[in-house]
């Protein structure tokens, strides 16, 4: 009886809707002049909005509910409670879909009402189960089951499935055997085959989360081989995908790439872009797991491209219903204005007939009206022109988020390709390895620049609303300076760059050694990307202004323009000139290195002229300097020069029982050698010091053979 209540008001909805569209629907609501005349046309409205707009849904539905219990017509009211229901949960308004839910429950706990009941119960319970309300799933599916269905269409087997799939997610396996056994057995044979696939692929699914992949195998393949026609397609590509995971699990990725395949298939037939998605993350995996990286990486790009479009459609449906929303309320304002526009008429009116018929009482209360009347006016004036400011500002923030979202995939765009050329290098490390002498240095490389990248967006983010905190220490600017050109060694070494430090005095800040290091790791960086092969990079150390260290980082690149010379320490300036092809990175790392320096009390700058490179300087406290040569010298030289250190009898007292630990450790044994070098008492000899400083230096850039001879000479 349920069933066919449900076909037959189905079918009338669809011919209704053909032959009426719902504006006619509508009109034809507000000129029933009973609430039983509203119910046919209101039925149609609650099931068409339901498929084409959710608030829609639940305004015709509650309006449904009001007539059908006016004239106690109880098949109209289960309508109306089931579309609103649905709808309620639909639009994330879950406590008060819960409410509706439990009073329609209550109002057909009647026994001749016994179906509807049922079906409501069900609803509410798997609304429950797909939003993670597993208690109340069970709460629900419980009392269900408990009413006496056996008169029920297959309801029965149906309510123990839905119990098996919440026992399934909360991974009782036990249970779900028991209850996929029970749905089997009340299940009659021919009436509802989509009962039967759903509890193989349940039994599939719980075999292979327990690891018997041989028994899941075998429950897929059995719920694909009940698939007879094309209506089952949402379905083939989900058993697909559940096998290809049970191949890859037992690492059979022939097998598993064929079901991945076969299941990209089913959902582009069934334009699914959820199962497309997750068909491509299979693919993905697949391929990457027979070794075909160049299929994988494509798969992996359509998962992402569907990933996006997923939220672009979120974003273009929030647009169109903040756009519809103000569409409605200036829609309503219009109509109140227009309503007290007739109101004012009709009040004019009947004072102009009281006029004629009491002359002698009119001209006194016409002026009182007339100055009544343009207050009113210069009110509705005043209102309307309010509207009209309220409307403008919605303009402009619509526009503006439509502004933020451009911006945004313009930076996604830009941090992926900033990550993809270290990431793919990691990706192809075998081949790498194969294939060149330096494949841990080029690791390391491009480790440092994943790092140093991450590190700047966090810290830009981190501290874009609060201060920078900096733990200051006395530190040497010539061991960050020579820290910080390590760090881009691999990067100099590639367009055979020199990088040259000119200093006459050995400085000392006091600074964040980690931040002030980055920031010279950053400038540097910069300044070796935009030199020329074979050409060199400056660093000048030097005092500026009485007290002040000055730092010049200078290059012999193509310069920058003038015009926007004064904007690059900009967060996301060159996410600006992107679309002009004038860069290709976030520009993260100079906002990061404005924020260090001017954290520190320095100032941060840079000078240009196009065609002849650029200089980037910034300034620092000095607390002491000590006069040395003025040499200019090369970073290679520093580095070497550092191996004929020599040590005091009383220095190599001192470190002796520590050398002989340390040679136990090879200087990839990082975290041991730092404990070891931390657990040497702090020396009045000064070259006990430089010697834990070289120590630190050798193990942090992996020299092995410069750390050996730091530890064996002694």
């Amino acid at each position: 009886m349920y069933r066919f209540l449900w076909i037959t008001c189905f079918l009338l909805s669809v011919t209704q809707i053909k032959s009426e569209n719902p504006d006619s629907l509508r009109i034809s609501v507000e000129a029933a002049g009973t609430p039983k005349d509203k119910i046919p046309p209101l039925i149609i409205l609650s099931q068409y909005w339901s498929a084409h707009n959710l608030d829609s849904a639940i305004y015709y539905s509650g309006e449904l509910q009001k007539a059908a219990l006016a004239v106690q017509d109880s098949e109209a009211y289960f309508r109306g409670c089931y579309n609103l229901v649905s709808a309620l949960y639909e639009t994330d308004k879950r406590e008060n879909a819960l409410v509706q839910g439990q009073k329609a429950i209550a109002y057909f706990g009647k026994k001749k009402h016994k179906a509807h009941k049922v079906n409501l119960l069900v609803l509410v319970a798997e609304k429950s189960r797909i939003f993670g309300h597993y208690e109340a799933a069970i709460r629900y599916f419980g009392e269900a089951s408990h009413c006496d269905i056996s008169d029920m269409d297959n309801m029965e087997a149906y309510i123990f499935s839905r119990m098996a799939a919440v026992w399934f997610e909360l991974e009782k396996y036990q249970l779900v055997e028991a209850y996929i056994d029970s749905s089997q057995r009340v299940l009659k044979p021919g009436r509802n085959e989509r009962i039967s696939i759903s509890n193989l692929e349940i039994m599939g699914a719980s075999q292979r989360k327990q690891g018997h992949y041989q028994k899941a195998i075998g429950f897929f393949q059995e719920a694909l081989k009940r698939i007879t026609d094309t209506s089952f397609i949402l379905i083939e590509a989900n058993l697909y995908n559940n096998l290809s995971q049970t191949y890859m699990a037992m690492n059979d990725f022939p097998n598993a790439l064929s079901c991945a395949v076969k299941s990209n298939e089913a959902a582009a037939k069934a334009q699914n872009k959820i199962l497309l998605e997750s068909a491509a993350e299979c693919l993905a995996k697949a391929y990457s797991a027979t070794g075909n990286y160049k299929q994988a990486y494509k798969y992996l790009e359509i998962k992402e491209n569907l990933k996006w479009q997923r939220y672009a459609e979120a974003h273009d449906k929030l647009i169109a219903e903040m756009n519809a929303q103000y569409e409605s309320e200036k829609k309503e304002s219009r109509i109140a204005e227009q309503t007290y526009l007739i109101r004012l008429e009709k009040r004019e009116n009947n004072f102009l007939t009281a006029g004629i018929i009491l002359v002698g009482l009119i001209l006194g209360y016409v002026f009182f009206t007339q100055w009544k009347l343009k207050k009113v006016n210069r009110l509705l004036f005043l209102k309307n022109e309010e509207i009209n400011r309220q409307a403008g500002e919605l303009e402009t923030k619509n526009q503006k988020l439509h502004d933020l979202s451009d911006f945004k995939e313009t930076m996604t765009s830009m941090i992926i390709h900033d990550l993809k050329n270290p990431l793919n290098t990691m990706i192809n490390l075998e081949y790498i390895a194969k294939n060149s002498r330096n494949a841990r240095e080029i690791v390391e490389r491009n480790g440092r620049l994943m790092l140093n990248m991450v590190m700047n967006i966090l810290d830009v983010y981190k501290y874009e609303h609060t201060a920078l905190k900096i733990r200051e220490e006395a530190v040497n600017v010539g061991k960050i300076t020579r820290e910080a050109c390590n760090d881009v060694r691999l990067l100099a070494q590639e367009k055979n760059l020199n990088i040259n430090i000119i200093a006459n005095t050995n400085f000392t800040i006091n600074a964040d050694s980690e931040l002030v290091q980055r920031v010279f790791s950053n400038l540097l960086a910069n300044a070796i990307k935009f030199s020329k092969n074979g050409e060199s990079v400056d660093i000048k150390l030097l005092e500026g202004e009485p007290g002040w260290l000055k730092v010049e980082v200078s290059d012999k690149g193509e310069g920058i323009d003038a015009k926007i010379l004064s904007l690059i320490f900009e967060k996301f300036i060159q996410a600006e000139k992107k679309k002009s092809g004038l860069a290709g990175s976030t520009g993260l790392g100079l906002a990061f290195c404005k924020m260090v320096i001017e954290a520190h009390g320095g100032t941060i700058g840079a000078t240009s002229e196009k065609g002849t490179g650029s200089v980037f300087w910034f300034t620092l406290p000095l607390i002491k300097n000590q006069e040395s040569d003025d040499t200019p010298v090369e970073i290679q030289q520093i580095l070497n020069n550092t191996e004929k250190l020599q040590l005091s009898k009383t220095a190599l007292d001192e470190i002796a029982p520590y050398v002989s630990e340390l040679r136990k450790l090879e200087v990839f044994a990082v975290s041991e050698i730092h404990a070891c070098l931390k657990s040497i008492p702090v020396s009045k000899a000064v070259e006990v010091q430089h010697w834990k400083e070289e120590v630190y230096l050798a193990v942090d850039t992996m020299n092995d053979r410069y750390y050996h001879s730091l530890i064996n000479q002694l």
